[in-house]
Formats: structure tokens, sequence, C-alpha cells
């Protein structure tokens, strides 16, 4: 792929990364109620189940790049449409967040890890996204191991920067960080940068 195509992908991904979502909810939460050391392991647990979505996406975009121009154009286009919605959804969300702090008794590390693995494994937004998005950066004529593992690991390399950066966010601004993001302007921010994306997708040869 070329350079700029990677910034694109690069730049989309490290706006899916930020916003918000429960995965990086579920971080916050772990570092308001338990501390960044602690959070840390819910952060691995994020970043593996968005390795095996990756993984299992990687399967099925090869399988449709050797397959159809036909298919891999209409994947194409679904993915500009998926990342419109997302934009939509993240626009109407008005920042909400439930950040929990009823947590009675400090679990363990595996605890935090399992927890944030399965709710990250368990959400077909993710699957969708990668499934969507990777042959619109993928050439099918050139070697697609290295272009997917350039693909992969710039998504695990944001995802771990990103959550942990709102895992510190909760550990370190536990009664500012709440009100701010609730103010809404976050989604708007993120909602309007997916939709500029989205129409960069569509334009893109």
């Amino acid at each position: 792929m070329t350079f700029d195509s990677y910034l694109i992908y690069l730049s989309i991904s490290c706006i899916a990364s930020v916003s918000v979502g429960p995965s990086v909810l579920l971080a916050a939460s772990n570092g308001l109620n338990f501390g960044g050391r602690k959070a840390l392991a819910g952060v691995v647990g994020h970043v593996t189940s968005v390795f095996m979505l990756a993984l299992a996406s990687v399967v099925g975009v090869s399988a449709l790049l050797v397959s159809s121009e036909l298919l891999f154009t209409i994947v194409k286009y679904i993915g500009v449409g998926y990342l419109a919605y997302i934009g939509v959804a993240i626009w109407k969300s008005k920042g909400n967040w439930a950040i929990s702090t009823d947590y009675q008794d400090m679990p363990s590390s595996l605890s935090l890890f399992r927890k944030s693995f399965v709710l990250g494994i368990t959400n077909p937004k993710g699957l969708v996204f990668f499934t969507a998005l990777f042959p619109q950066f993928i050439q099918p004529d050139a070697p697609l191991l290295p272009q997917f593992a350039l693909l992969a690991g710039t998504s695990l390399t944001n995802a771990f920067l990103f959550t942990s950066a709102y895992a510190l966010l909760g550990c370190k601004f536990k009664r500012r960080l709440t009100p701010l993001i609730s103010k809404g302007w976050i989604s708007k921010i993120t909602g309007s940068l997916f939709l500029s994306f989205a129409s960069a997708l569509a334009l893109m040869k």
C-alpha cells in the first residue's frame, strides 16, 4: 500500500481507539477503582481481544480477495457505510459514561484481564470493523501477510496506547473525568471525524 493510504488507516485506527466505547469505559472504570497497575491487566485483555478479532477477519478477507472483484468492491462500500454509521452513532451518544463504583473487593489481575477480553471478543462491531476496513487498504496483487501484519500491528499498538491512556485518566482524574466527558464534546468531535473518513474512503481509488 502507499504511504498516503497507510496514513489514512493510521488516522482511522487512532480515532477508533480513542472514541468512547465499552472497552475504554471499562478501562477508565478499572483505573478509577483499582489504580493504574491493576487496570493494565484489563488493557492487555482488551488488546488480546483486538488481536483475535483481527486474526478472524484476516481469514475472511483472504478468502474474499481471491474470489471476486465485485465482492471486494461491495465490502469496500459496506465499510464506507459502516464508518458513517459509527460517526452518526457516536455523535448521537451525547458522551454518556457509566463508570462503575460499586466494587466491594479488589479483583485479581486475571479477573480484570478476563473481563476485558470477554467484553472485547463478544462485541461483533470489532469483527465487522476489521472485515470492512482491511480490504480498502490491501493490495490484492501484493503479498498479503506483510500487509495484514502492518495493519493489525498498527491497530494493536493504538489499542494498547489509547486504552492505557483512558485507564490512567480514570486513575489520575477521578473527580474531573466524568463531568468533563459528560458534556458531550468528545462524541461530537469523534463522530465528525468518522464521517469525514467515510467520505475520504468513498473517494479513494
